[in-house]
C-alpha cells in the first residue's frame, strides 16, 4: 500500500461525525469514509501531489472534529497546511450556520476563515489554517503591555462586529432572527442548575427550591433581555481567538445571535481565569478601549455608568452558564481538563454578584448551594 493511502486508512477511525449535545456520557461519533476525504482534498489542490501530514487538533469544548493537514512542499496558490473540520451532513440545498454567520462577519471585514471547500453529504469543510496559538496563551506568556496590544486586537474585531456587523441587518445570517430573551438565558442558568449545583456539588434541590432559584434567575435575565441588542459572537473568548502573524482570527461563531451590547466584551474579558491573569487595571483599560472605539465609529456618546453595569449584569448570567458547561464537561462527557476552569470563574462571580441590590436574592440562594460560598 502506498504510504499516502496508508496515512489516510490509519485516521480513518479518528474523523468523528459531529453530534448534538446530549446527556450520555462518552457518545459514540460515526466515522467518515476516507474514499470521500482523499478525492475530496486532491479536488481542491490538485497541485499537492504528495499526501499530506495529518495532525489531529483540540476542540476545546466542541463536538466538532478538526484535522492539520500539511505539506512539507509549498506549491505556489495553495496554502502549505489548512484544517478539515468534520461537522454533521448536510442537504446541498441548505447552508449551516458556520458558513452563513461566516459570511456575514467576512463582509464586516471580520478575520474569519477562508473556507477553501465543502462537501456537504459528509460534513467535511476545509478552512483556512489560523496556527496553534490562542490569545489566551499570548496572555499568559506576554509582559502587561502585550497583553493590553493583543486584547485592543481582539476588541477592534468586536467593535466591527458591533457597528456595521449589527446595523446591516442580514436576515440570511441566523444571528438575526435568535436572540438572547428571557427563555435562552433562562435555559442556560437552568443549565448550571441541573449540571453544577445537582451534578457536580450533588445539591439535592427540591421542587420549591428550584422555582426559588428560577425566579431570582430570571430577574437577571429580564435585566439582560431588556437591553437593546447587537450581534454577539456568543462564545468570544480568548480560546475562541487565534493569534498569527501579528493579527487575531476568529473562530467558533455558528451560534451568533442578538443580546447586550457588553456580551462579547464581558465574554473576552470574564472568561475562565482571564480577570486574574489580565488584573483589574488592565480590565478597565480595554473597557475604556472599546467603549472609546466605539465612540469613534458611531459618533455616539457611551453612558459609562449603565455600560458598566451592564457588563457587570452579563458578566455574572455568563459565569454561571459557564461553570454549568465545565460541570457538564466533566461530569457528562468525562473531561475532567475543564474543573480547574470553576474555581477562578466563582472567585471573580461572588463579590460581583454581591454589588448589585437587585440580584441579592441571587446571592443568597446560590451562597446557600455552591460549597465554596458556603464557610
Amino acid at each position: 500500500m502506498r504510504p499516502g493511502i496508508l496515512l489516510w486508512h490509519m485516521i480513518a477511525n479518528l474523523l468523528p461525525c459531529d453530534v448534538k449535545r446530549n446527556p450520555v456520557p462518552m457518545p459514540t461519533y460515526p466515522t467518515v469514509s476516507m474514499t470521500l476525504v482523499q478525492p475530496f482534498v486532491q479536488q481542491l489542490f490538485p497541485a499537492m501531489t504528495s499526501p499530506p501530514q495529518i495532525t489531529p487538533l483540540a476542540a476545546d469544548a466542541s463536538t466538532r472534529r478538526y484535522f492539520r493537514l500539511h505539506w512539507d512542499t509549498v506549491v505556489a496558490g495553495c496554502p502549505a497546511s489548512c484544517v478539515l473540520m468534520v461537522c454533521d451532513p448536510w442537504p446541498p440545498e441548505a447552508t449551516p450556520d458556520f458558513l452563513t454567520v461566516g459570511q456575514h462577519l467576512q463582509t464586516h471585514n471580520v478575520r474569519v476563515p477562508v473556507v477553501y471547500g465543502v462537501m456537504p453529504h459528509a460534513g467535511l469543510m476545509c478552512l483556512e489554517d489560523y496556527g496553534d496559538r490562542t490569545l489566551a496563551s499570548q496572555w499568559q506568556d506576554g509582559e502587561p503591555t502585550e497583553r493590553l496590544a493583543w486584547g485592543q486586537r481582539a476588541i477592534d474585531e468586536l467593535v466591527k462586529m458591533h457597528t456595521s456587523g449589527t446595523q446591516q441587518v442580514n436576515l440570511a445570517c441566523p444571528a438575526f432572527t435568535l436572540a438572547f430573551d428571557v427563555p435562552k438565558l433562562l435555559s442556560e442558568l437552568q443549565y448550571f442548575r441541573q449540571h453544577a449545583l445537582m451534578g457536580l456539588w450533588q445539591q439535592p434541590l427540591s421542587p420549591t427550591a428550584c422555582e426559588e432559584l428560577d425566579a431570582a434567575f430570571t430577574t437577571l435575565c429580564e435585566l439582560l433581555a431588556a437591553a437593546p441588542r447587537y450581534f454577539c459572537h456568543r462564545d468570544y473568548h480568548g480560546w475562541n481567538i487565534m493569534v498569527r502573524d501579528g493579527a487575531v482570527g476568529v473562530l467558533d461563531f455558528q451560534d451568533a445571535r442578538m443580546g447586550p451590547q457588553p456580551y462579547d466584551l464581558a465574554s473576552l474579558l470574564t472568561d475562565r481565569g482571564t480577570p486574574a491573569l489580565l488584573g483589574e487595571a488592565a480590565m478597565t483599560a480595554l473597557c475604556t478601549y472599546y467603549r472609546e472605539r466605539l465612540e469613534a465609529e458611531t459618533g455616539q456618546a457611551l453612558d459609562r455608568q449603565v455600560f458598566g453595569e451592564l457588563f457587570d449584569s452579563v458578566a455574572i448570567q455568563r459565569c454561571l452558564k459557564a461553570t454549568g458547561t465545565f460541570a457538564a464537561m466533566a461530569v457528562v462527557q468525562q473531561r475532567p481538563q475543564y474543573l480547574p476552569y470553576i474555581a477562578p470563574t466563582l472567585t471573580y462571580l461572588r463579590p460581583l454578584i454581591q454589588r448589585y441590590q437587585i440580584l441579592q436574592p441571587l446571592a443568597r440562594l446560590l451562597g446557600q448551594y455552591i460549597p465554596a460560598w458556603q464557610s
